[in-house]
């Protein structure tokens, strides 16, 4: 420091051989050296003890230069030493206070310490059920009682004698306690006789309740009570990369209550069918022929989906989403597609209430006609009459086959699905207005919209 060197600056001025007698100035106040030394002197009281806090004006000391030195280091080390032991005390009271606030505000909110885990470890061994490693285990524990083996037979009489013959075979699962099973529309198609078989070994023949080509989903019911149930969740808000479980029986009885697991792959995918596209759940959880109709479930054990299709290759040959494709063309793996839940529920629940569908219909067989098709013969592009059914809407307008419907309340029709678009926005007994192109006119009539279960 500047002021050590300073004062040992000024004592060695004034040295004398060995001994120095500090000076009274004239008005009997001490000198600047004796000031000096009295400062160190005091500063060093927390150290060592003085029986006098006072410094006579004259005292005579050793002015050793070695001596002064080492007094003014050990004076420095001392200090350090009460610098770092301040700043630890400083320190300990500071987070006696700190922690001390936090338990208070803790306390005041009624919280508990919460720990965020960024990488959960897989402990193998582990016995926590509630560990990630059950989570797949514990749903399936949960969802599978409520799963089913459907197994459908074809009749055929044989002279006097009526038989069965088995038909195929698919999955459903239970909504209801009282027996009610959703399953898809082409697992139970053409059966004359459906038995359901549960994964506790029961068995019960099943009734037809009803079904609808259009989504491909259909309700039977079985005479069993106290049945086990799932829960139906939300898929509207489903992510791509969920998880997602399919349980059902691939292949019929002999692999009855297979899991498998993997993720949503995508969302909304149109498929074609012989109604107009349809918008599916992608998953590449394994889905094989058997576990049509079975639920593909989210990681709450809810069901978000009904599984339906599964893509196999890739062709030119390929129209059915809701069986098997063609082998040709390119092979595909992973492509599963399910039915969202909530698309589902309503259709569900006319078909329970029901025992169909009810949509409003024109009443009308159609087709589309493309831009090629329109340049080819001399058509414009819209949905071609193919056929008018007797006593519909479409009748009782006038309109006939051959006419071609190019607008529907003012909107273009361009295809077929953009004129079920409309429909599917109005209620039977809605009265649309459709603009009709006949032999080079045009004109517009008004079309009462009757319901679909009028031309079942």
């Amino acid at each position: 420091m500047d002021y050590e060197k300073d004062f040992e600056n000024k004592i060695e001025k004034n040295d004398t051989e060995h001994d120095m007698t500090l000076p009274e100035n004239k008005l009997g106040e001490t000198s600047n050296e004796e000031k000096m030394y009295q400062e160190i002197i005091e500063e060093q009281q927390p150290y060592e003890k003085f029986e006098t806090s006072m410094i006579p004006s004259n005292v005579k000391f050793r002015n050793n230069k070695k001596s002064l030195g080492k007094m003014v280091k050990r004076f420095r080390r001392r200090m350090l030493a009460y610098f770092i032991a301040v700043a630890l005390v400083a320190a300990l009271i500071g987070g006696g206070i700190t922690g001390a606030v936090m338990k208070y505000y803790g306390s005041q909110n009624n919280a508990s310490a919460q720990v965020v885990t960024r990488y959960l470890p897989l402990n193998t061994t582990s016995s926590d059920e509630s560990g990630i490693l059950n989570l797949i285990p514990n749903i399936y524990k949960i969802v599978s009682p409520a799963v089913v083996e459907i197994d459908t037979s074809a009749a055929y009489t044989n002279g006097y004698r009526t038989g069965y013959v088995p038909k195929g075979s698919g999955s459903g699962f239970i909504i209801s306690s009282d027996g009610y099973i959703v399953t898809n529309n082409h697992v139970i198609d053409g059966a004359s006789k459906i038995t359901v078989k549960l994964l506790d070994g029961r068995s019960a023949d099943a009734k037809l309740i009803g079904k609808d080509e259009r989504t491909d989903l259909a309700v039977v019911k079985i005479n069993l009570s106290n049945l086990p149930v799932v829960e139906l969740g939300d898929s509207s808000k489903l992510q791509p990369g969920e998880l997602a479980i399919a349980i059902g029986n691939p292949l019929g009885s002999s692999f009855a209550g297979s899991v498998t697991a993997g993720i949503i792959s995508g969302l909304n995918r149109n498929l074609q069918s012989d109604y107009g596209p349809v918008k599916l759940i992608q998953t590449d959880a394994a889905i094989n022929p058997g576990n049509s109709g079975g639920p593909l479930v989210n990681s709450k054990a809810e069901v978000i989906g009904i599984t339906s299709v599964k893509l196999t290759s890739l062709g030119s040959s390929i129209q059915d989403p809701f069986g098997m494709f063609q082998s040709q063309g390119t092979p595909i793996e992973g492509m599963g597609f399910a039915i969202p839940i909530n698309e589902a529920k309503p259709i569900i629940d006319q078909i329970i209430k029901y025992g169909y569908v009810e949509r409003p219909m024109m009443g009308i067989g159609a087709q589309t006609i493309t831009e090629q098709d329109a340049q080819r013969y001399n058509l414009p592009v819209g949905v071609y009459v193919v056929q008018v059914q007797p006593n519909s809407g479409a009748e009782q307008a006038g309109i006939q086959p051959g006419d071609v419907i190019i607008k529907v309340d003012g909107k273009d029709i361009t295809s077929f699905e953009d004129l079920q678009g409309v429909l599917d926005d109005h209620k039977v007994g809605d009265v649309i207005k459709v603009t009709i192109w006949r032999n080079g006119r045009t004109f517009t009539v008004n079309v009462k919209l009757q319901s679909s279960a009028n031309f079942q």
